[in-house]
């Protein structure tokens, strides 16, 4: 359903949807599903970010948000050095760390 909720909302052709949709997008479909603080401070990042690569989202920056919040709980257990989540999960967990300082 996550998935299938990210191709309907594509525009035609486009392989990724704009940022603001993603904002709109997650709080409906993750909420009860992930801890409402995750989900806020990832909006908050995506909202507040200024990286342009950011704009637009693809497919596996959108599923990958979800399983890695089932993955990791606490965030201090994410060690950027050996996974393999995407630049954004890697920039959101930075974000998020120096939030909690």
């Amino acid at each position: 359903f996550y998935k299938f909720c990210f191709q309907f909302n594509r525009e035609g052709t486009h392989k990724t949807l704009k940022k603001d949709m993603v904002i709109e997008l997650i709080p409906m479909l993750l909420k009860d599903r992930i801890p409402q603080e995750r989900l806020s401070s990832f909006i908050k990042f995506l909202e507040t970010t200024t990286d342009n690569s950011y704009g637009t989202i693809t497919l596996d920056q959108f599923m990958s948000f979800f399983d890695f919040c089932r993955q990791f709980p606490d965030l201090s257990a994410y060690d950027e050095e050996v996974s393999a989540w995407p630049v954004l999960i890697d920039d959101y967990v930075d974000y998020a760390l120096g939030m909690q300082m």
